[in-house]
């Protein structure tokens, strides 16, 4: 499984990548930045995206709007109790920080290729 980690808090996104890598993903990234990340989602091929609501450089609103037009499921990580943003509303998932483990490797599993119940 292919996953994007757009995330600006590098001990976070670093944290996410290895949990990620041991379990047999491919990670795209990760990067801190919204033009970072939407440029490697249109480069890529990418099954799923983990998505920090502010981003270094922006809200992360111009890549959930990309990830949406290529058809990439998403998850937004946030420690906003109320996103300050619409960003969410195509989101799969809300992860909060800090981020289950379980809760997350449970999104992905479902969201794998060949998995059937999304």
């Amino acid at each position: 499984m292919s996953i994007l980690i757009a995330e600006d808090d590098w001990l976070l996104a670093d944290t996410l990548a290895v949990l990620l890598e041991e379990r047999g993903a491919q990670i795209i990234g990760p990067t801190p930045s919204t033009g970072t990340a939407i440029s490697l989602a249109a480069k890529s091929k990418i099954d799923f995206a983990l998505v920090d609501m502010n981003l270094q450089d922006s809200f992360s609103d111009p890549l959930v709007d990309t990830l949406q037009a290529h058809g990439v499921p998403f998850a937004i990580l946030t420690a906003y109790r109320a996103l300050p943003t619409n960003c969410g509303e195509h989101a799969v998932a809300l992860l909060h920080k800090p981020i289950d483990q379980a809760q997350l490797f449970d999104l992905l599993q479902r969201f794998a290729p060949g998995a059937t119940a999304r």
